[in-house]
């Protein structure tokens, strides 16, 4: 079975949306948005989470989650995800296992995930682009998260 996704996501809310980022820190956000998927083709609502663990500076581990409210409905779980931070900001690249998980079916696979918060005045842009390899076709991913 070919999962063939286009992720938009249009609003986020983190808890850290800073430079100064130390050891121990945590990092929680939710998002929601939309989803363009291929088979049946819809564009359905998505809802999803990511936590990180800062271990230092430079690089965390966490998870990220999302379902999606699709016609064939589906959760997306990817644990434990590596997070490096190669300026120890908020800037992220992460790698990690994903499952996906749909009524009667499920699949593994690999997530590779990158952010770029940019703080404007009061708001802060975060565009992401990742990539999920499941059975073997990548699933583009292309957000753009919005917090105050």
């Amino acid at each position: 079975m070919k999962i063939k996704l286009l992720a938009l996501t249009l609003l986020t809310f983190t808890t850290i949306a800073s430079a100064e980022v130390s050891k121990g820190d945590h990092r929680f956000s939710l998002s929601g948005g939309l989803i363009i998927v291929n088979n049946p083709s819809q564009t359905a609502f998505s809802v999803g989470a990511e936590y990180e663990y800062r271990i230092e500076p430079l690089y965390g581990l966490g998870l990220q989650a999302s379902h999606v409210f699709a016609t064939n409905s589906f959760t997306i779980l990817s644990a434990p995800a590596f997070f490096l931070h190669p300026l120890s900001g908020d800037w992220y690249i992460s790698a990690a296992p994903v499952f996906y998980f749909a009524s009667g079916t499920s699949a593994t696979g690999a997530r590779f995930t990158t952010r770029m918060p940019l703080n404007i005045d009061i708001l802060t842009l975060t565009p992401t682009v990742g990539v999920d390899i499941i059975d073997g076709g990548p699933n583009w991913i292309f957000g753009l998260g919005i917090s105050i």
